[in-house]
């Protein structure tokens, strides 16, 4: 009895080392009492801070940058910390605070950001990519950037094409002449879909030209039609081990607002000048970057970027190059164009609704997502098909008010039982209208009654955010 007893204490012991051990990837992470971090390039605005607690309870905090303690708490409807859920595929982890957090993991993260090494996962959350890592080391503080003014600083527009550096200078003609033309190319960098077009010239100089499109999952099948960036690289070809390198002596960004944008307007955001030169060191944080000719195909190579396989390329681990008529835009005319872009969208912001919910988001972007008091949700639903004639408001006194020139609808950040959402076929949605260049809200004072009216948002200004312009 007593060995029948021990045998079966031992195979429970091993069950349960067993168990241990195949934990999941979001148990796994839950188990720690690390503080994790959820945010997006280098962490410089909008992250969300996590630590997994006792009982399934979860501290949830809203900070400005990576590394903050002090932020806005994100409580449960009872003013306490959330209770955090676990799903069975070990990869989706549900946070339950009133603003309700749900990430899935992907593959892992690891990075250094600003002297901070990060690891963790790439996640999913409100259908893009995020970086979700904790810290595991901190360098000394003299190499640590906390604030990003301390890296990069602002630069007036006029003076930015003053610090191009000339490719021309010392390049060195190319000794395969069969490389020089113009190129377009599909890639990933950061899970965010690449338009590539690359040109080189008899002379030994290139340049490149990225517009990068909003995170997301391998398995997504369609393209997301938003665009975060576009960046313009120029530099020198180079012979080096045999191998035709592109040195980059420019590298030019323009980051474009996301949340509710009109791809057919863009809204610029910010641009920034990086370079290499002898008086300030290489400022381009690049990987070494290859082409190559092969099969009678010609590709690139780059860690920065993930391949996305062509259907006609013979090389797998390439990025296929195919002959392309297309111009590119030079960095100066870049950096012009951008500006000019940003002043007619300065004298005259909204043409459409699509133009009012972009600029709309872009001044929640800058007022820690809210639009007055009220905070918005733009990583959820929204729309821009509404007619004017269909929200026909009534005021105090029971006559019709000025029917609205632009609207747009959106999902709260968080749903109150008595907030100003009204309730549509699609869901419940905040609408905003915008009339004589001034933003109202559509409210309905009986929930049983069809009765709406609109009401000015007090303190919001319907006017372009600044272009920033900085040098590194």
């Amino acid at each position: 009895m007593r060995k029948r007893l021990f045998a079966i204490l031992g195979i429970l012991f091993l069950f349960i080392v067993l168990s241990g051990c195949g934990k999941k990837d979001n148990a796994q992470v839950v188990d720690t009492t690390k503080t994790w971090y959820m945010f997006q390039d280098q962490g410089e605005s909008d992250v969300i801070s996590i630590r997994f607690l006792k009982n399934s309870k979860a501290e949830v905090k809203d900070i400005m940058s990576l590394g903050d303690s002090v932020g806005i708490n994100r409580m449960n409807n009872n003013n306490a910390n959330p209770s955090y859920e676990l799903d069975r595929n070990g990869k989706t982890i549900v946070i339950n605070a009133s603003n309700k957090v749900v990430f899935k993991l992907l593959k892992p993260y690891k990075e250094n950001v600003y002297g901070r090494h990060m690891k963790g996962y790439y996640v999913q959350y409100q259908g893009q990519t995020y970086k979700f890592g904790y810290i595991t080391k901190t360098d000394k503080k003299s190499n640590v950037t906390t604030d990003n003014k301390s890296k990069s600083q602002s630069i007036a527009y006029k003076s930015m094409p003053d610090h191009i550096i000339n490719v021309n200078a010392g390049s060195t003609p190319l000794k395969n002449t069969n490389m020089a033309g113009n190129f377009n190319f599909s890639t990933i960098i950061d899970y965010r879909r690449t338009d590539g077009n690359l040109t080189v010239d008899n002379n030994g100089t290139y340049q490149m030209t990225l517009t990068e499109h909003a995170a997301q999952p391998d398995t997504e099948t369609t393209d997301s039609k938003v665009v975060m960036a576009t960046t313009i690289e120029s530099g020198q070809v180079q012979s080096m081990y045999g191998k035709v390198y592109l040195v980059p002596k420019n590298f030019l960004t323009i980051e474009y607002y996301f949340h509710g944008q009109n791809q057919n307007n863009l809204l610029p955001k910010s641009v920034n000048l990086k370079v290499s030169s002898k008086a300030t060191g290489n400022q381009i944080d690049r990987a070494r970057t290859r082409i190559e000719i092969s099969d009678g195909q010609m590709y690139l190579f780059s860690s920065d970027f993930t391949v996305r396989k062509q259907t006609a390329q013979k090389v797998a681990n390439g990025n296929y190059l195919t002959k392309s008529d297309k111009s590119q835009v030079s960095l100066r005319d870049a950096i012009t164009q951008t500006y000019q872009v940003y002043k007619d969208n300065k004298t005259n912001p909204v043409k459409s609704n699509a133009d009012f919910m972009q600029l709309a988001a872009a001044i929640s972007d800058n007022h820690d997502k809210k639009l007055g008091n009220i905070a918005v949700d733009f990583g959820g639903k929204y729309g821009i098909d509404q007619v004017p004639t269909d929200y026909q408001g009534v005021d105090i006194d029971g006559n019709k008010q000025p029917l609205m020139q632009y609207l747009f609808l959106v999902t709260p950040a968080t749903y109150k039982e008595n907030g100003p959402t009204i309730t549509t076929n699609q869901g419940k949605f905040l609408i905003y209208g915008m009339l004589n260049n001034r933003l109202f809200l559509l409210k309905q004072p009986d929930k049983d009654s069809t009765t709406v009216t609109w009401t000015l948002v007090n303190g919001v200004s319907l006017k372009v955010p600044k272009l920033k312009f900085t040098l590194d």
